[in-house]
């Protein structure tokens, strides 16, 4: 979809995203990222991970403030993380079932070079299109996972280096660019309305501090638990795109889906999955069955609604309650 551009005259815009981009990237390759390096831990989070202690805030690259918005576009397609998800998951097969060496093995190349690929879609998109918590999470990884494959088998081929190094470079100068012109310039969809996932449901075990049925210990639930019986299907709380759906520890298999308003809803203890990542849902699509893998006590579906990075609770989200903070 061709962009449509809201304020600032054509030959300005241009010169604001040439000025970033030159600023970005003029030093060489840029160091490493981490999530604390960008500012986008959330609240708490600190406690839970090592990190390293901020540096003095970055001045702008632009010498004069962006305009107000520039542009309202629909997402051409799924989010990036579908497709580093399964790169990491194969990356991690594939080293596990290869010996230490001294080069790259001729399927490690190729994952790679289908990767950039991708990349490169990705960074051809509109840049209200790429926004800046996922555009990090994608350097994050293709660095981290280049690390573990050069530490597992040697010397990449000179090529190769240079394709990866190159798209890890783009993806800074982006971040960059969307970090100076502002997160307020790029179009903002607002959250859905969410339904049920599934109907005629009990509600067993609500959000917040409680004593874990297993283990007897006081912690945090972040979700809501629905009883149900076995095999009852599991729908989609609104439209959106599978970003995980497989097994994950104590959640057994799971699905999450990724939403409009930087919403994420997740479904846990499935007994069998009907959709896989990358796939687009409509509100009610099915996504599994009702189950009790993982720890679980007893069929039931454990809900989950995520919001940047932080949870809250179901109930107001399906209409129980009050929504988390203004303007929501």
């Amino acid at each position: 979809m061709r962009s449509r551009l809201l304020s600032a005259p054509t030959g300005a815009l241009l010169s604001t995203l040439a000025l970033a981009a030159a600023a970005s990237g003029c030093a060489g390759a840029p160091p490493k990222m981490t999530f604390a390096d960008a500012g986008l831990l959330p609240e708490g989070a600190a406690a839970l991970i090592a990190v390293e202690p901020d540096g003095p805030a970055p001045m702008p690259p632009v010498p004069v403030p962006a305009p107000e918005s520039i542009a309202s576009e629909l997402p051409e397609g799924p989010p990036i993380d579908t497709v580093l998800v399964r790169f990491a998951t194969e990356a991690r097969a594939r080293r596990g079932r290869t010996t230490v060496g001294r080069s790259f093995p001729p399927d490690a190349v190729a994952a790679w070079k289908v990767l950039a690929y991708d990349l490169d879609h990705y960074l051809a998109r509109a840049l209200p299109q790429t926004p800046l918590l996922e555009l990090v999470r994608a350097r994050i990884t293709v660095d981290a996972e280049w690390d573990y494959d050069l530490r597992r088998f040697g010397a990449p081929p000179a090529d190769l280096r240079s394709l990866v190094e190159s798209r890890s470079a783009r993806l800074a100068v982006r971040i960059s660019a969307v970090r100076a012109l502002g997160l307020g310039l790029l179009a903002r969809t607002p959250a859905p309305k969410l339904r049920w996932p599934v109907e005629q449901a009990g509600i067993s075990s609500l959000f917040g501090m409680r004593t874990h049925p297993l283990d007897h210990v006081r912690r945090m639930h972040f979700g809501v638990d629905l009883a149900s019986g076995t095999g009852r299907v599991v729908g989609a709380a609104a439209k959106g795109w599978v970003v995980r759906a497989g097994w994950m520890g104590g959640y057994g298999l799971v699905v999450e889906v990724r939403h409009d308003g930087d919403l994420t809803t997740r479904y846990g203890h499935l007994s069998a999955l009907l959709c896989a990542p990358g796939d687009a849902v409509d509100a009610g699509q099915p996504l599994g069955l009702v189950g009790q893998t993982g720890r679980a006590t007893g069929p039931h579906l454990h809900f989950e609604v995520w919001r940047g990075g932080t949870p809250s609770d179901p109930l107001a989200w399906l209409g129980l309650g009050p929504l988390p903070g203004a303007g929501n």
